[in-house]
């Protein structure tokens, strides 16, 4: 196991190896703090961690590594955040997703949480850009929504996957390649909003909207599917569609646009609507 650690504020090596310590429920002596570049410690010590300083709203990383044979189960990243936030006393960020790059967790030393868009500039300068919802002791920093990381989240196709075995070497035929695409990305929308809309239980009405314009791509794309695949193609999208319908209500289509297109599915919205529980910036 390998924790990437971000911390705000000054950093008390002691304090921090005993944490590591109490986190992994190891002796002290059983974890190595060293400074980046440093070659006189314990490269035997069954946790290591490379200490380097950092400049901008960031002050330290950690790279921790954890052998395996010594700690078989160790926490999961944001545990291990979280812990360390409250041991030291200060906030300290992860990664929340490998993309994009920019998204991050950040924990307080009370516990509290929230999504942050963290990014390191051209010059190698940490920025705090935004978060979610306002830390307390942290004060200073823009309050704001952060979809990117909704975008990013995978969401399983099953019927797109077993339309991409059906077709077999169909799916060479460019035709085909842009269905199975859009069908994986309308049927993507659709499974998160039976999921309840995750990761963060919301979703814009942008994202939304943009869903809907792919579903009429989609009726357009399937005209140019060959004979041999259409009715495999027609009963995927059948699938994704019957499902769509089963989760939604009609109204009309007014919460969704103004000016509605043909398709059947502009007029068929979710209740209650993802974006009214968008995180509260204030704005």
């Amino acid at each position: 196991m390998n924790y990437g650690l971000w911390i705000y504020g000054e950093l008390d090596r002691d304090r921090l190896s005993a944490a590591l310590a109490g986190l992994l429920d190891l002796p002290a002596d059983a974890v190595d703090v060293a400074d980046d570049g440093d070659v006189d410690r314990n490269w035997d010590a069954p946790v290591s961690c490379t200490v380097t300083a950092l400049t901008g709203e960031l002050h330290w990383h950690l790279d921790v590594h954890v052998d395996a044979a010594a700690v078989p189960e160790a926490p999961a990243e944001p545990i291990a955040a979280a812990w360390i936030a409250r041991a030291l006393g200060t906030f300290v960020a992860c990664q929340a997703l490998p993309a994009p790059p920019s998204a991050f967790y950040l924990v307080g030393p009370d516990g509290s949480r929230t999504r942050a868009r963290i990014y390191e500039d051209d010059d190698g300068v940490y920025r705090i850009d935004a978060v979610e919802h306002p830390l307390a002791g942290l004060p200073g920093v823009r309050v704001a929504a952060i979809p990117e990381v909704i975008r990013e989240y995978r969401r399983p196709t099953p019927a797109r996957d077993r339309l991409v075995e059906l077709v077999g070497p169909w799916s060479a035929d460019d035709a085909v390649q842009q269905v199975i695409r859009l069908i994986g990305a309308w049927e993507s929308m659709v499974d998160r909003f039976g999921a309840g809309w995750p990761p963060d239980g919301w979703y814009p009405e942008a994202y939304y909207r943009e869903d809907l314009e792919t579903r009429d791509k989609l009726t357009t794309a399937i005209g140019a599917v060959p004979e041999p695949v259409r009715d495999d193609v027609l009963r995927a999208v059948a699938e994704v569609d019957e499902r769509f319908a089963g989760l939604t209500g009609g109204d009309g289509g007014h919460a969704s646009a103004a000016d509605l297109p043909a398709g059947w599915w502009w007029r068929r919205v979710p209740q209650p609507l993802p974006w009214q529980s968008a995180p509260d910036t204030g704005s």
